[in-house]
């Protein structure tokens, strides 16, 4: 293990927080949570996937330009014209993913080569435009090493900054970090790489102690620990743990105002069932798909049911899916338009059926009994 440690604190709060089912944040408090961040001196902000709704730009575009100190990254898929979005906001960084296990390929509905081609591609697109580059592996804990560490060498080969291991599902357990670290280590420097834990058994906060332990390059983490399903490590620990042990010193004064705006921007009525709802319009294709894509058991075992969330993030297959299992009808020009007006409510958020059907039969869409998925 490392003894001087010289981790580097990636906040994914105004990105992944946002995800987290009963999270709102608006573009005035997006700005003051990443002064916040920048005053306690994390070293990247993601701070959001500008594709996915017109507020998340906007709040991006202000973000961009307060001249923080931190290296801000937006999201964005395999995607030219996403990607060039990220640019065309003032971004330095774009945060790029994708999986290549079976899983991953059968979401995607993309063999392994086309995947290694898409993902070059994007690269060179990113590079084009003078873009630094964060590539995220999804789902690497359920990845077979050697195709995982094959694909980071790919990766390092087109000239990537960072690359990211994620573990999307949160399957990891504490005694797991150093399995990975000895199997990746030979070939691909374990610190090199940043590491996104989540927190589905509530190992997310032991899982990034050792991984800082063994000498990760950076920690992906968020205030509170909010995030999609159970969430991630928690800015607070990370901090709690770094500080005096690691070669840049944190700030922390700022963390009571930072928590406090965030607690402040949670639906407690939704957030208490978070644990298998997902909101990212990304991460409902998925499940849609898949459940086991975003789901490490199924939510009957835990006594729990699956969300599928309306919000401003949704895309247009899950909006599909969603007003066919309600019973409603459209035309190609009336999902467009929905999908437009929906992205477009930066507060909605909406989950159970009789408020769905409600807010779909307010927007004159016509119903017809079928049998519900």
């Amino acid at each position: 293990m490392t003894t001087e440690l010289s981790t580097e604190i990636l906040d994914t709060t105004l990105r992944e927080g946002e995800q987290c089912y009963g999270v709102f944040f608006p573009v005035k408090v997006k700005k003051r949570i990443a002064i916040l961040l920048d005053e306690i001196g994390v070293d990247f902000i993601e701070v959001g996937h500008p594709a996915a709704a017109p507020s998340i730009r906007q709040a991006i575009w202000e973000i961009a330009n307060l001249n923080l100190r931190a290296r801000l990254i937006g999201h964005a898929r395999l995607d030219k014209g996403e990607i060039r979005l990220v640019r065309e906001l003032g971004l330095r960084w774009v945060g790029l993913f994708c999986g290549i296990n079976e899983k991953s390929r059968k979401k995607y509905n993309l063999s392994k080569q086309a995947i290694y081609r898409r993902t070059a591609d994007a690269i060179g697109h990113a590079k084009k435009l003078g873009l630094s580059i964060k590539f995220t592996c999804e789902d690497a804990s359920r990845t077979e090493p050697g195709e995982l560490i094959d694909f980071y060498e790919f990766l390092a080969l087109l000239g990537v900054d960072r690359m990211s291991y994620a573990d999307t599902v949160g399957i990891v357990r504490p005694e797991d970090v150093e399995k990975i670290h000895s199997r990746v280590n030979d070939r691909v420097p374990f610190n090199s790489l940043h590491f996104h834990f989540h927190n589905d058994f509530g190992s997310a906060g032991e899982n990034a102690v050792k991984a800082m332990q063994f000498g990760a390059q950076c920690i992906d983490a968020s205030i509170l620990g909010i995030g999609e399903r159970a969430g991630l490590v928690s800015l607070e620990k990370v901090l709690a743990f770094l500080n005096g042990k690691n070669s840049k010193e944190y700030k922390t004064m700022q963390l009571r105002e930072a928590a406090g705006l965030v607690k402040n921007c949670i639906n407690r009525e939704h957030y208490k069932n978070r644990r298998f709802a997902h909101k990212s319009g990304i991460h409902i294709n998925g499940t849609i798909k898949d459940p086991a894509s975003y789901e490490p058991i199924e939510p009957d075992s835990a006594g729990a049911k699956r969300i599928l969330v309306l919000s401003k993030l949704i895309g247009r297959s899950g909006l599909q899916t969603i007003l066919s299992r309600h019973g409603f009808h459209h035309a190609e020009q009336d999902m467009t338009s929905l999908l437009l007006q929906i992205k477009s409510e930066d507060m909605l958020e909406l989950a159970g059926p009789e408020e769905i059907c409600r807010y779909f039969m307010e927007r004159g869409l016509g119903r017809q009994e079928v049998e519900r998925a």
